[in-house]
């Protein structure tokens, strides 16, 4: 059994045994999704399901929590599910598939993170929340940012210097969806790069750069929030 004292002299062991009943989903277990369900899992969260279809890839190597050299082409959340369970307690389960309007979301989870990167999944998942009343938090753009400064939690019709969130609003505003949308955001600039590359979409022609310094921090700091609201709830 994984020690958890710090974390009970941190919050008491009342909240401690609070948490380790909480089930939390994550979807995108990329940069930002590795670091909030491993900081979740090592302070003791019971339950975790993590959602993803993408196989890891060597370029994930410089900001992925569970890629190595060794586990390349393996499906992330295998790899993440393996790495989560060498290091804490909590029951794992995985999901491999692409989220969309007839994704059937379990009602049971107490929280559900968003990292994904693709823009029409992601206000799927969003939506199926809402829906089904189940406290979501979506994680916005933090690639083209070297240093983890101005990580922000507000509400989508908040943000700025965001290309995705930008997006994102557009849909919601085109869907004259009006409920709120809660995000982390990186309130600074994006870094411009003169990197192109041969391709047909503009994920291709223009990669995102990316540091474990910025999606991790994000990562962290989305699953501090997400945590502390677990443990205060008051349970119905």
């Amino acid at each position: 059994m994984v020690d958890l004292s710090r974390m009970e002299y941190l919050i008491g062991r009342e909240k401690l045994e609070k948490v380790k009943n909480k089930r939390v989903l994550v979807c995108g277990v990329g940069g930002v999704g590795s670091f909030v369900a491993e900081s979740l899992c090592r302070s003791g969260l019971g339950y975790i399901t993590l959602l993803d279809y993408d196989k890891v890839e060597a370029s994930n190597l410089n900001r992925q929590l569970m890629t190595t050299k060794d586990n390349i082409g393996m499906s992330k959340v295998g790899a993440l599910k393996k790495r989560l369970e060498e290091v804490s307690d909590t029951k794992v389960d995985t999901i491999e598939t692409f989220i969309d309007e007839n994704f059937v979301l379990d009602k049971d989870y107490d929280y559900v993170v968003d990292c994904i990167d693709t823009l029409t999944a992601k206000f799927a998942l969003v939506k199926l929340c809402h829906k089904n009343k189940v406290p979501v938090l979506s994680s916005l753009g933090s690639a083209r940012r070297l240093k983890p400064e101005n990580i922000t939690l507000t509400s989508l019709d908040k943000t700025r210097n965001d290309p995705l969130a930008k997006a994102f609003r557009n849909l919601a505003k085109k869907e004259n969806y009006r409920k709120k949308i809660e995000v982390v955001f990186v309130d600074t600039p994006a870094v411009k790069t003169n990197v192109v590359k041969e391709g047909n979409t503009n994920k291709e022609k223009y990669p995102l750069g990316s540091s474990i310094f910025t999606v991790g921090s994000v990562g962290l700091y989305i699953a501090s929030i997400v945590y502390e609201r677990l443990i205060n709830k008051e349970d119905l």
